[in-house]
Parts: C-alpha cells; sequence; structure tokens
C-alpha cells in the first residue's frame, strides 16, 4: 500500500526577519514519519520572493494527499513596530493571518479540495474563528501528534473525524472535541531535525523544550491555554540524550535555547537538577544557554548553578510597580525582580530584563516609578533592557474578560474582532505611540528593533535554504546573481556548507567571485574587510 503524502506548511512570513524554525511542525512530522508517512515540511516564502510560485512548486514536487498549516503566532504582541503593516496613528503592529489567508487562497487555486487542516500555538488561541477566516473545514487544538495522525486515518469518513479528540472541525457551525492532556512520549521525540532549517539552528539557536505547562495567572498570557495550567516534565536522562546527539551531529550548533514559558516555574528543583546535569556531562562546555525566568523562584544557590553553566536569562518583569504586577495577576513583586537583578550583577549573570508598559493599573505615577528603577539599574554590558507597549488582548484571557466586562471601552487601541484575531491592545494611560515618546524621554538607552523584511537578508536566507536542501546548483547560482550586499552576508555560511559536502570547486568558485567583486567595489569598499578571509578560505582548499 502506497504511503499516504503529507505536506506541512510553516506559514510564519515573520521567519524572513527572525529565524525562529518549525519545532512544533517538526515534532509532529516525526511522529508521522513513525507511524509509516511520507512526510514533507515546506516554507513557501522561500527562496523565491513570490509565495505562489513557491507553492506551486512544493505541491508539484509534493504531491500530498493533506496538508497540515503551522500557524505560530497571529502578530508580534507589538503596538509600536516601526515597519509594521496593521494599525494608524495610535498604534502599528504586524498582523500575521492576512498572509496565511493568501496561502489557503493559492492552494485552494491550484490544488482544489485537497484536505488542509491547520494547528499551532496561534490556532490554539482562537480555533474557531480562524477556520471561518481563513475558510477550512479542520483544525487541531494543542497538542497535534497523535490527532494529525487519527485525521489521516480517518479521512474523509466524518463520523470518524467527528469523535478526534483536540479536533475543531465543521459540522453544521463549528465545533471543537475536548482536548487531550499533553505528554511526552520517549520515543516520539525528534533527536534529527528538519535540514531545510540548519541556517536558522546555527544563527538564531536550536530550541529544545523541557516541559510544557504554564501555572501563572498572568491577565494577558494566553501560554495556560497553549500548554495547559498543569506542569508536565521530560525525563532528564532524554533531555541529555538529545543535548549529546545534537553535540555529535551538528557541530555548528552552539546556542541552545530552552523554549519552557518560564524556565524556573513551578519551582527550582527540576530546574536545577537538569542545569546540574548539564554541568555533569559537560555539555556546558559544547553549548552556551538561555532560556525565559521569572524573578521569583530565584535564590542564591540557583544563580549559582547559572553562572556556572554559563546561563544567560530573560527575566520577565513587566512592571517595577506592584499596583501594576498585583492588577495584572502576575506572582512576583518589586522586591523579588531587584533580588534576580542584585543576583545576576553578582554572579556575571547576562540579563535581558523584559518589560510591558501600559497594562491595566499603568498611570504616569506607575510609569515613572519603573523608569526611575530602569535608570538606577542601567544597561551594560551584562543587562540590557526590552519592553512592549500596551497588552495584547487575546480571547478568553483575564485581560480580555475585564474587557469585555468593561461597557465604557477606555484604553482601548484596534478594533474588537471576531475571536479577537486582529491587533486589540489595552494601554494606559495614553496610546501607544505616545506612550512609547514618553518613555524614550525617561530612558535615554536606544531599543531598536528592526523588525523589517529587508531584501539583502531575505536573498541570502533564499540561498542557505536551497543549501540546507543540498540544492547546490541552484544555491551556487543564485549566490552568483545577488548584489555584492547578499553575497557578502551569506558567503561563510555557504562556503562551509559547500566544503562540508566535499563541493570543492563550488565552493572556490563563489571565493573567487567575491573576492574580484569586492576588488571592482574599489578601494573604499565596506566588504573590504572580507578579502583577507576569503583568500585564507582559498587557501586552505589548496
Amino acid at each position: 500500500m502506497e504511503k499516504k503524502k503529507i505536506l506541512l506548511l510553516y506559514t510564519d512570513k515573520y521567519y524572513l526577519i527572525k529565524q525562529v524554525y518549525p519545532f512544533g511542525l517538526d515534532l509532529i512530522a516525526d511522529y508521522l514519519r513513525q507511524c509509516g508517512y511520507d512526510v514533507t515540511i515546506e516554507y513557501p516564502y522561500l527562496p523565491d520572493p513570490d509565495p505562489e510560485t513557491n507553492l506551486v512548486n512544493i505541491l508539484e514536487q509534493s504531491d500530498p494527499d493533506i496538508i497540515g498549516l503551522g500557524i505560530r503566532n497571529l502578530d508580534t504582541c507589538m503596538s509600536c513596530e516601526e515597519y509594521g503593516d496593521f494599525g494608524g496613528d495610535e498604534f502599528k503592529a504586524f498582523y500575521f493571518l492576512p498572509e496565511v489567508k493568501r496561502l489557503v487562497d493559492f492552494i485552494k487555486k491550484h490544488a482544489p479540495g485537497l484536505p488542509t487542516i491547520a494547528g499551532g500555538g496561534a490556532f490554539t488561541i482562537s480555533p474557531i474563528a480562524i477556520l471561518k477566516y481563513l475558510g477550512i473545514e479542520y483544525g487541531v487544538v494543542g497538542e497535534g501528534e497523535e490527532p494529525m495522525r487519527l485525521f489521516i486515518e480517518a479521512f474523509p469518513d466524518t463520523k470518524k473525524i467527528s469523535k478526534i479528540p483536540n479536533l475543531a472541525y465543521l459540522k453544521d457551525d463549528y465545533v471543537v472535541n475536548p482536548r487531550q492532556d499533553y505528554r511526552f512520549g520517549r520515543d516520539s521525540w525528534p533527536f534529527g531535525r528538519d535540514k531545510k532549517f540548519n541556517y536558522a539552528f546555527e544563527t538564531t539557536g536550536l530550541p529544545v523544550q523541557v516541559k510544557r505547562g504554564c501555572n501563572q495567572r498572568c491577565s494577558y498570557c494566553v501560554e495556560p491555554f497553549i500548554e495547559g495550567k498543569k506542569s508536565l516534565f521530560r525525563d532528564i536522562d532524554q533531555v541529555i540524550a538529545e543535548l549529546k546527539t545534537v553535540s555529535e551531529t551538528h557541530e555548528a550548533i552552539n546556542t541552545i535555547f530552552f523554549v519552557d514559558t518560564e524556565f524556573n516555574v513551578p519551582d527550582l528543583a527540576y530546574c536545577s537538577r537538569l542545569v546540574r546535569r548539564i554541568m555533569e556531562d559537560n555539555l556546558h562546555q559544547r553549548f552556551s544557554f538561555s532560556s525565559q525566568f521569572l524573578p521569583k523562584p530565584f535564590d542564591l544557590d540557583f544563580a549559582k548553578i547559572l553562572a556556572e553553566a554559563g546561563f544567560s536569562i530573560i527575566l520577565t518583569c513587566d512592571s517595577f510597580a506592584d499596583s501594576v504586577l498585583k492588577k495584572n495577576r502576575v506572582s512576583y513583586r518589586q522586591a523579588d525582580i531587584t533580588n534576580a537583578l542584585r543576583l545576576c550583577e553578582e554572579y556575571g549573570i547576562s540579563c535581558t530584563l523584559s518589560m510591558i508598559f501600559g497594562l491595566p493599573g499603568e498611570t504616569y505615577e506607575t510609569l515613572n516609578h519603573s523608569l526611575e528603577q530602569m535608570n538606577r539599574y542601567p544597561p551594560h554590558f551584562l543587562r540590557r533592557y526590552e519592553y512592549t507597549i500596551g497588552g495584547r488582548i487575546y480571547q478568553d484571557t483575564t485581560l480580555c474578560e475585564s474587557i469585555e466586562k468593561d461597557k465604557e471601552e477606555r484604553h482601548l487601541y484596534g478594533m474588537k474582532s471576531d475571536g479577537y484575531l486582529e491587533p486589540f491592545y489595552y494601554c494606559s494611560p495614553e496610546n501607544p505611540m505616545k506612550l512609547k515618546q514618553y518613555i524614550q524621554q525617561g530612558f535615554p538607552y536606544p531599543m531598536a528593533y528592526q523588525n523589517y523584511y529587508d531584501e539583502t537578508v531575505t536573498s541570502g536566507l533564499a540561498v542557505a535554504y536551497l543549501a540546507d536542501q543540498g540544492s547546490w546548483g541552484e544555491a551556487v547560482f543564485r549566490f552568483l546573481e545577488s548584489d555584492l550586499a547578499v553575497r557578502s552576508s551569506i558567503y561563510e555560511y555557504l562556503f562551509r556548507k559547500l566544503t562540508d559536502a566535499g563541493r570543492i570547486d563550488d565552493a572556490r568558485t563563489i571565493s573567487e567571485n567575491l573576492l574580484e567583486a569586492i576588488y571592482e567595489n574599489g578601494e573604499t569598499s565596506p566588504y573590504r574587510d572580507q578579502i583577507e578571509l576569503i583568500q585564507f578560505y582559498l587557501s586552505c582548499l589548496g
């Protein structure tokens, strides 16, 4: 019997700005392959600038029986995106669903009748509204591995489909079946990662998950809906085995990011044991590690082992004002934040503080207090700040419920949409853009987000994407046809991939081509610093 062919599309166009690979799709692909299916993951925004062109090629090459859509985010949560594509004078955001809708329309145009099923973290937030918006019949809420297998087996039997847990589907109206609890299976974890995204592993870092679930009650957060409210831990031996496999098979991966909702919740027991095992197996000498942390729990012994293991941390703080923290139901207070900062300073832990201005309870008094504390703990080589402005309102959160009860609709920016799909913010005491100006005046340290679609970056990603798939001829051709900025940016990566694959003549060709182009660019060329490196690489080729 011929294997069913499953195509999983990573629909996150934001990958062109920040290269985070489709971790969830990889889990599903690995599981379905173990079940005997032919599974392909594709990214429809590369290598051609036109996603329809890419999608047509993908459909021809994969000839799928079923398509899965991985929807990672609805938006970036940020209300002051300088290059955003949604909003106006009061706020500006990136909104991703219209791009996903375009992909669905392309699928319907080029593969009419092909069953399409959505899933992913963003889908789980508002499943029915997304199905209606996209105009498709099926979706998976929460964990997708087993529901996807059951759907593949059942389709097109509607009676069987209606009994699949976690499934959202159209039957007269849309229905969402009860969810199963998350679980970690020892045999269903991808020790190999999809090679199409090697560039992301080596530049942004490799995500590794050690826990699912979040027991926090933050007013604006959707993680408890996506991950569940109960903490579920992976076996530490399994985590260590995965890290060792990565170490042995991916020499160029040097950064591991633990993608837990918060690494140090619900307590320090599991995470402390994991960090100690990392050191016992000398993995801290092989990788640098980072993750998201809360300021509480965070004690001296924990800070010591984080420092010894070389961890860097992203510290979720939101605000220094206790009244704001309390109103938004977070579990820590200013004293916990300052204690964590003191310990990070004492033990030399690299720390990024993540703030949210404008949440419910925010006033100019609380704003000024937070800004005063931020200036008291200013940025330096081991401390930096990131902040967003306004609380993004997502369906069924405590923030959403309070907005629906408040008939005055104060401090709201954007429009309420079905399922709260469109970017919609609570921001007090001013609109996000005005608040941003106020914060910049009170905290004079620049924090520039380069969140824009850069043609040079995208063209370089196209070359990397082709190289990661082993499409050597096309990768080299695109490199040679690209402008100098693109060739300069992606040269080292492509050279290394070519030599690793034994394609020495191609490596020599791109090196000589870039070297000649830099010389032709003149004595004042900004790329001349690369000349010595290229010559060294050429000498290594003999």
